[in-house]
């Protein structure tokens, strides 16, 4: 169902211009995970910019080698939608979508909502409010998100600087209520605060953007609302690079990011994520 949606909506935006494609391929690897091992990572954006917004959708994919599973290793997919639309210039609105389909965890079959704004405060500084409804079978997450992002340049160099928090809550108290007692996982914190920073950097045609979560997060909806940690991973360090150069209508890059945190259902602590991707953009 998902598949033909994508399908036709991509068929007629792909007719017309403001239209670009985003193609990204890339390794997963962890270190002292107590059920992870290594992985592939895939995903296609396409957007579709009009007179005044634009709409983007998504389908990622992962493939996830298990230490030891009786049910194999783990697939998931992921589909979104994120629309935004310009009230005034000043001021946009936007709505997203996330379906989660995953073989293997509790919140299998999830669906993240979200609503928010930006509203440019004066010439270069905005601030953006979101909040996001993550719903799950066995709980519920809402989070809410402020930042600030201040842009400016100097010469031929053009830089964003943007800091922000979230507020996440978990509505319930079980991970997992449909294993047996003894393999459960009860919430012992439900309420988290992590302070988020990023800066995003352009000169003649390279671009560059590094970004940092500082404090301890879980079930986080990230990028915008197209993008959710869906897994009892409760994360304390992260780390984010990005690389590109562009061409004419084509832009390459290449993008980093690092994770510590603990596995809670299994009790495994100092649990290292690394991705690799590549990814390919192309502009009609």
């Amino acid at each position: 169902m998902y598949k033909i949606m994508i399908g036709i909506i991509t068929s007629g935006i792909l007719l017309s211009a403001n239209t670009s494609i985003n193609i990204s391929q890339g390794e997963k690897d962890y270190t002292n995970s107590k059920k992870k091992i290594d992985g592939k990572t895939s995903s296609i954006n396409i957007s579709h910019k009009y007179k005044n917004g634009d709409i983007l959708l998504g389908y990622l994919k992962d493939d996830v080698s298990l230490i030891t599973n009786p049910k194999g290793d783990l697939d998931v997919k992921k589909y979104n939608v994120k629309y935004q639309h310009n009230i005034i210039p000043k001021l946009n609105i936007k709505a997203s979508y996330i379906k989660i389909i995953d073989n293997q965890a509790p919140t299998d079959q999830g669906k993240v909502y979200g609503i928010g704004t930006d509203y440019k405060i004066t010439k270069g500084v905005g601030v953006k409010l979101e909040y996001y409804k993550s719903d799950y079978k066995p709980f519920n997450v809402n989070q809410y998100d402020l930042s600030i992002y201040k842009g400016f340049k100097l010469n031929n160099l053009k830089a964003k600087f943007t800091i922000g928090s979230k507020v996440i809550k978990i509505d319930g108290d079980t991970y997992n209520p449909d294993m047996p007692i003894a393999k459960q996982y009860n919430f012992k914190d439900k309420s988290y605060n992590p302070i988020f920073v990023k800066m995003g950097l352009n000169y003649q045609g390279f671009t560059a953007g590094i970004g940092a979560f500082f404090g301890k997060r879980m079930f986080t909806v990230l990028d915008g609302g197209t993008k959710v940690q869906h897994h009892a991973m409760q994360q304390d360090k992260t780390y984010m690079l990005k690389l590109a150069k562009s061409f004419q209508n084509i832009q390459v890059g290449l993008k980093y990011s690092f994770q510590n945190g603990d596995e809670l259902p299994e009790n495994q602590k100092d649990v290292d994520t690394k991705v690799t991707s590549l990814f390919l953009q192309y502009k009609f």
